[in-house]
């Protein structure tokens, strides 16, 4: 195996990932319990707002937030602890952990190659009014995303691309290499379902992320969040208060959000924590991804708590054409969170109740689909007419009543 180092890109981008950080957010209305598609999914949200601890400012409401350095702290600390160690002593560490960090030094190193390819076809991204050419222009971005950027970060460095008429699709940064096709299908037909833009890890279960593409991030929407009042238990490393200045940055954070994504990466949080019951970490992430920024979504199938990045410019404000190495390192650690994400810790339920996003209780009529029948790699979900059964039910009323003249009932 080749001499693994640490790359200087990733010590330069290690100060800069304590300013990652996720709101809390709260679940007030869905549509989880009907067998809509994740474009058709329903998901109003608000903040999650607590009241300091200290009796002086115990009016003082503030949005709850979890810093990465938190969530990541195992990928940081490793990260940090190779930048102090030989490469031999590197070479003696965890095979999983060597193999990640091998991919990341890997990536840095062909780092100008990997931006020229994203750059010729980001640079294709324009505004077209014929509909045909957007969907085409957003694979073409899907593709390159998936073999040039996160595709390259991710373990094993394997992913599959939603198959569903894009076979023939070869990458148009000029490799014209064919990407990795297959069914990406989640969910269940009776609640949310439907197709991931791209599954990471195909080949590993149990390592598997997913991700959503679109033409452009922005933070602002048509719904407007207010913020949910919560008292203030306990003070510890994973609770985290915005100033004033960062208060309304945290709001923006939270309004940007797609619905969509956030019943993707529920539902298939859920589909992991169903394969995976024993995982010690059941907060799996997606990644939302556009030309300009990404934005992480986080939702932990056990304690039901579901959290949202603030959006992080993809490439350099100051350096035209090229990515943060900041972005590459924290993409890095999201698609590896099964080594290097300790999720949240609560040391009650009281703590843990301020967190939840309170969707096992508005998806309570249909949680045993969502804890047990949930599936997965799935090309086409069956149609459900919900109106078969009303109808059956009443053609045999019909029926046993034309059968039945004539007859008497049993005594």
């Amino acid at each position: 195996m080749a001499e693994i180092f640490v790359n200087k890109n990733i010590e330069l981008a290690l100060p800069h990932l304590n300013k990652l950080r996720f709101a809390v957010l709260e679940l007030g209305s869905c549509n989880a319990t009907r067998n809509v598609l994740f474009p058709d999914a329903v998901c109003k949200f608000d903040l999650v707002r607590v009241e300091r601890p200290d009796e002086e400012l115990k009016h003082d409401v503030r949005s709850l937030i979890v810093n990465f350095s938190s969530l990541f702290r195992p990928g940081i600390d490793f990260l940090t602890a190779c930048q102090n160690t030989s490469s031999d002593n590197i070479a003696e560490l965890d095979a999983h952990k060597k193999e990640a960090l091998s991919l990341l030094n890997n990536y840095f190193l062909n780092l100008d190659l990997h931006e020229e390819s994203l750059n010729k076809v980001i640079g294709k991204e324009k505004k077209k009014n014929d509909e045909a050419d957007i969907k085409q222009t957003e694979t073409d971005f899907t593709i390159a995303v998936a073999e040039h950027l996160l595709g390259k970060l991710a373990p094993s460095q394997s992913y599959l691309i939603d198959s569903r008429g894009k076979e023939e699709n070869r990458c148009k940064c000029g490799c014209e290499v064919l990407p990795s096709y297959g069914n990406t299908g989640i969910g269940h037909e009776e609640v949310w379902h439907g197709h991931a833009d791209i599954i990471f890890s195909p080949h590993h279960p149990e390592n598997q992320s997913i991700g959503k593409c679109f033409p452009s991030l922005s933070s602002t929407s048509d719904q407007e969040n207010t913020a949910v009042k919560r008292p203030h238990l306990h003070v510890d490393e994973n609770m985290e208060y915005t100033d004033r200045k960062t208060n309304a940055e945290v709001k923006r954070i939270a309004t940007g959000t797609s619905e969509e994504a956030i019943a993707q990466n529920i539902v298939f949080s859920l589909l992991q924590k169903q394969q995976y019951p024993n995982s010690p970490n059941c907060m799996v992430p997606s990644i939302l991804i556009s030309p300009d920024y990404f934005q992480i979504l986080l939702y932990d199938a056990e304690n039901d708590v579901l959290l949202c990045s603030n959006f992080i410019d993809l490439f350099n404000v100051n350096a035209d054409g090229h990515l943060s190495s900041e972005a590459v390192v924290t993409l890095w650690c999201v698609l590896h969170y099964r080594i290097f994400c300790c999720g949240l810790q609560f040391e009650n339920m009281d703590e843990a109740n301020i967190y939840k996003s309170n969707f096992s209780r508005l998806a309570q009529e249909k949680w045993h689909i969502y804890s047990n029948c949930l599936k997965n790699c799935v090309n086409e979900f069956p149609v459900v007419d919900n109106t078969a059964k009303v109808e059956l039910w009443n053609r045999k009323v019909l029926q046993g009543t034309e059968f039945c003249r004539g007859m008497k009932r049993r005594k």
